[in-house]
């Protein structure tokens, strides 16, 4: 028999002072995990970032004077097309702005009252034949700033910071397996 084939016997103070090294270990192994996670919560927030990006930028689309373009052309297009035409188009717009919030996660009868006021706010003028190019501004801007709030809500939904649940899972599992194994020896 030789030596690599006997059975080693150590103290206890040795094998205390090898679990504990162990338990040190792992628990060096879980703050890591730790870190690793909470970085891949990191990651995920950059697309949150982003969308929060483009809200901004919607939002500060919505307060400059290039819109006046935009304006100019459907004004344009309100003045050349029959009046239900133009209130067609205006509900049309705003219940693409309630889909866009539901999506978003926001349903509720303050932002329903809200888009229903803001496009009879709109339309009515239109159908009795009002056309002016501020109010076209003013519709530009309201559906710009529902699109800003609409990314900003998206945004919002889609940062998760919180405690790393896969590392407190690993380590709950780590305890429950230290105490079976203190149990039986």
């Amino acid at each position: 028999m030789t030596q690599a084939d006997e059975p080693r016997h150590e103290s206890i103070p040795a094998l205390a002072r090898r679990v504990i090294g162990g338990l040190v270990q792992l628990g060096r192994l879980e703050v890591t995990r730790g870190r690793q996670e909470i970085g891949a919560m990191l990651a995920d927030a950059k697309s949150a970032a982003v969308m929060l990006g483009i809200a901004a930028a919607l939002a500060f689309l919505t307060l400059i004077t290039l819109d006046v373009a935009i304006v100019l052309g459907i004004s344009a297009l309100f003045d050349s097309i029959a009046p239900i035409a133009v209130v067609i188009v205006i509900v049309v717009a705003f219940v693409a702005v309630a889909i866009g919030f539901a999506a978003a996660g926001v349903v509720n009868a303050v932002v329903i009252i809200v888009l229903i006021v803001a496009a009879a706010a709109f339309a009515v003028p239109a159908y009795f034949g009002f056309s002016a190019e501020w109010l076209w501004a003013l519709f530009v801007m309201v559906l710009q700033a529902s699109l800003a709030a609409i990314f900003v809500m998206r945004g919002i939904k889609q940062i998760h910071i919180g405690p790393p649940e896969e590392t407190i899972s690993a380590v709950k599992e780590d305890m429950a397996w230290a105490k079976r194994l203190l149990r039986r020896g």
